[in-house]
């Protein structure tokens, strides 16, 4: 089962409006309403989102001030008599909001209300948790929070990368306990100037519809899709969700057509995890200067900054996912006569990805998992070539660690590493998106983890490798979310 919340839009028209509530979530109970607003400074190590700066110009007369004083006010008009209290304060702390919090919930299990739970500010990137001046709130703490014998609360979140929240609640599957949530957990939300958030807008029959999608705990992602043309995705903002806050690294990425889909995991082997830096450029030179910059850094504070994972795309360009430590030296090679040369040097191939006629081979020394390990590579012009090669390598204990597609060549690159590991795969069409989680769940029961998802350009299919890893703790698979 998908743990990602589907379209709030997707799942009935009217989910999401205050007044047509016993519409969309039939309860019985009365509602009783807590409005809380974030504060506009939260602390510097706090990654907050693009959509209310903290540095916006004016201060508390800035941007902040305009988005959160319209949401309340909207807020209030609607909610009427059904309202607890509005707690706006731009320097609330965190402690000072979870009293709030939690004299609201004992008030409605007095009254066997039904909490209802709105916040309007920063989210964090990476969980959606509400910003105060000096921390965070997070879902798992308010969940926490409920006393026994009252109903859990409908959280609304007009906060950006708040799909994370809906995402807890999906996965949680307790009664009652829901999020409404501005946007996709790998967004930013919308405000209007002047009139507030687009969420609360919309909840308050202000505005038709949202400009970012709201997302609801009460479907997934795969039964209730994101309404076509609000499906796209930043590259940067869509790595940062899956790792900011986190154990996550990049594992494996692949970029066909526009269409990112990757692999996101936490490993034993880098606990706590390096330094990781990403991001995608146009064309090679820009690449190669990217990579520079961060080679540099690397080297300036005494420790080597590697790339972990790459993509190509024709258009789009080069999606690069990089670790402090990763390796003791690496280079990128683009002539296969050069390949057996710097390998006899004892660098292994950890990453490859083509453009046009050119194969991009990262080769690394001293990885953790590649360090004395034996490896080949070879070509092969179509897919039953490379699978009857990459099978000889499972009878002699290789698996497959590496495959892309030159589109020029017409040519697959692939590389196989010896290893105790066992590993299978199998192809899905890109639409088949809740088979293969389904078939990725069934497998990581058995032991085994996402190691290898690549997009196949000649037939448009998805290969998903799985590989038993003792190093690996748990994974997020993503798949054909289109770049913006």
């Amino acid at each position: 089962m998908s743990t990602f919340a589907g379209s709030a839009i997707a799942q009935g028209p009217s989910d999401g409006r205050i007044d047509k509530w016993t519409e969309w979530n039939p309860a019985r109970e009365e509602p009783l309403w807590l409005l809380l607003s974030g504060a506009m400074d939260p602390p510097r190590d706090i990654g907050i989102s693009k959509r209310r700066s903290r540095d916006a110009q004016g201060g508390r007369n800035g941007t902040f001030l305009a988005g959160v004083t319209p949401d309340l006010g909207n807020m209030e008009k609607v909610v009427g008599t059904k309202l607890f209290n509005t707690v706006k304060d731009l320097y609330l702390t965190k402690g000072a909001a979870l009293r709030h919090i939690g004299r609201f919930f004992e008030k409605c299990k007095l009254e066997k209300a039904h909490p209802m739970l709105y916040y309007s500010g920063h989210g964090e990137i990476g969980t959606g948790n509400w910003c105060f001046d000096d921390g965070t709130i997070s879902i798992q703490e308010i969940f926490d929070m409920v006393p026994k014998g009252c109903y859990y609360p409908m959280i609304f979140s007009d906060a950006c990368y708040s799909g994370h929240w809906a995402n807890v609640c999906l996965k949680k599957g307790v009664a009652g306990f829901h999020c409404l949530a501005a946007c996709p957990e790998y967004s930013t939300a919308i405000d209007t100037v002047d009139k507030g958030g687009d969420l609360t807008q919309f909840m308050t029959r202000e505005k038709t519809r949202p400009a970012t999608e709201p997302m609801f705990s009460g479907g997934n992602i795969h039964d209730f899709k994101i309404t076509s043309g609000y499906a796209t995705v930043d590259y940067t903002d869509f790595i940062s969700c899956h790792v900011f806050n986190s154990e996550n690294i990049l594992i494996s990425q692949s970029i066909h057509d526009g269409a990112f889909s990757g692999i996101f995991a936490s490993s034993k082997l880098y606990n706590p995890r390096p330094v990781p830096a990403w991001g995608i450029r146009r064309n090679y030179d820009d690449f190669l200067t990217f990579v520079n910059e961060q080679w540099k850094s690397g080297e300036e504070r005494g420790m080597s900054c590697g790339i972990y994972s790459l993509t190509c795309d024709e258009k789009l360009g080069f999606g690069a996912f990089f670790m402090k430590g990763y390796g003791s030296d690496q280079s990128i090679v683009r002539k296969m006569t050069e390949i057996q040369k710097i390998y006899n040097r004892g660098l292994k191939i950890t990453a490859c990805a083509a453009q046009g006629s050119t194969f991009y081979i990262i080769m690394t020394k001293n990885t953790k998992e590649y360090h004395g390990k034996e490896q080949e590579w070879f070509t092969r012009h179509t897919w039953d070539e490379a699978k009857d090669k990459i099978n000889e390598g499972y009878r002699n204990g290789m698996v497959l660690t590496g495959i892309c597609y030159s589109t020029r060549l017409e040519q697959y690159f692939v590389v196989i590493t010896k290893t105790r590991q066992r590993q299978t795969s199998r192809w899905f069409t890109m639409n088949k998106g809740k088979d293969m989680e389904q078939w990725v769940d069934q497998k990581y029961e058995c032991g085994f983890h996402p190691s290898i998802i690549f997009t196949d350009p000649t037939n448009k299919m998805v290969l998903i490798v799985v590989t038993s890893d003792q190093n690996r703790l748990n994974y997020v698979l993503r798949s054909n979310y289109n770049l913006r």
